[in-house]
């Protein structure tokens, strides 16, 4: 199973949840399920923002490998469930892919707040946001 994370740059939301469920799976040893993130306008080759590493690092999850990517066909095509940050996100795939559809839904109902360029505060919320998303919405795709 491929589960993808979608945000605008992939360097700070799809980030955080990535390695934040690369680590819930790592800790449930489930090792059968590949986890990715790329965004809808992302620079390929960026590092995640220094805010979102510290507050992976905080909790204990290293994320400072990661390089963004742009989403492609190629991305989408392959992957099981594609969770978007933000309802702008699932608009974006979905114009641009249709069909996929089907493997497209927002990973909060209400999305994500886009933390760049704001405060710690704005990322532990966005982070605690998705945190409590990735247990309510992903694992139990999973499981």
């Amino acid at each position: 199973m491929k589960i993808l994370f979608v945000c605008t740059g992939n360097t700070c939301r799809s980030v955080m949840a990535e390695y934040y469920l690369k680590k819930r799976l790592k800790d449930l040893k489930i090792k059968d399920v590949e986890v990715g993130s790329a965004g809808t306008e992302a620079s390929a080759g960026s590092t995640a923002s220094a805010t979102a590493l510290l507050v992976l690092k905080m909790r204990e999850i290293d994320a400072f490998e990661h390089r963004s990517r742009t989403v492609t066909k190629k991305i989408m095509e392959t992957s099981d469930y594609i969770f978007a940050l933000s309802e702008e996100h699932v608009k974006d795939l979905l114009i641009r892919y249709p069909e996929f559809y089907e493997k497209v839904c927002l990973l909060d109902e209400e999305g994500v707040p886009d933390p760049i360029s704001g405060t710690e505060q704005e990322y532990l919320k966005a982070f605690e946001t998705i945190k409590k998303a990735v247990e309510r919405n992903v694992l139990p795709t999973i499981l």
